[in-house]
């Protein structure tokens, strides 16, 4: 009979449907996660960070092998892009508060173990060479970077600049650090003095003493890269 054929049917094409979808969610969930690596892979190159690997599972970010030096900031750098839900980071490395979430929400996932043996922290520099060392690899990993034409620190470069805080902070009696401002060729030199002391004043409004630090100018001559628009910071001894 019709109906009997009918009632035959109906498992097999909701069998069907079900399948349809389960593939098209499978598909879906494969395109999310090849355009977020291909995401994280360009933002950690913006910021300068290498050395690990990022895989998602879904909208959940799980980082491994980067430096200690580097853990923080490649997290930061994930978080950011839009569509990422968590951030874990697995390995000798241990995120340094659980899963971050940028919903806002908690995370349902529980925390990692504590890492069985803690990568040991570098001593401070306690010389001219030490700390001009340790400058120079700050600035190197997040420059101090204005916008184009203006005394306004970018995003990054204010992160930059307060590390150079904190390192300043506790700077011997002896040593001063002097501010180079820097524009692209054919800019106004007053602009690389300028910035000189936009980063003076920040530095002196978290902790470093007035008389460590002092601004000057000078005129770079290769604007076209963005080398133009930035500080560089030189220790001397008094």
């Amino acid at each position: 009979m019709p109906g009997t054929r009918w009632s035959r049917l109906l498992p097999t094409a909701l069998l069907v449907t079900l399948a349809l979808t389960a593939i098209t969610v499978w598909s879906a969930s494969d395109d999310i996660e090849a355009e977020l690596t291909a995401r994280a892979k360009d933002a950690l190159a913006d910021v300068g960070v290498s050395g690990g690997q990022v895989s998602f599972s879904g909208r959940d970010a799980n980082l491994a092998g980067f430096p200690p030096d580097k853990a923080a900031q490649a997290m930061d750098a994930i978080q950011r892009i839009d569509g990422v839900r968590t951030v874990e980071i697995s390995g000798d490395t241990a995120p340094p508060a659980g899963p971050v979430t940028t919903s806002g929400e908690p995370s349902s996932q529980p925390p990692p173990s504590p890492s069985p043996s803690p990568t040991p922290t570098s001593a401070k520099p306690t010389d001219k060479a030490g700390f001009q060392a340790e400058l120079d690899r700050l600035l190197t990993a997040t420059p101090i970077t204005f916008e184009p034409d203006t005394t306004e620190l970018t995003a990054d470069g204010e992160r930059g600049a307060m590390e150079i805080a904190k390192l300043l902070t506790d700077a011997p009696a002896d040593l001063r650090f002097r501010i180079t401002g820097q524009v692209a060729t054919g800019s106004d030199r007053r602009l690389a003095l300028n910035r000189a002391l936009t980063v003076e004043r920040l530095l002196e409004r978290n902790g470093v003493k007035r008389d460590q630090a002092y601004s000057t100018q000078r005129r770079n001559s290769d604007g076209a890269s963005g080398e133009g628009r930035r500080v560089d910071i030189t220790a001397e001894q008094r």
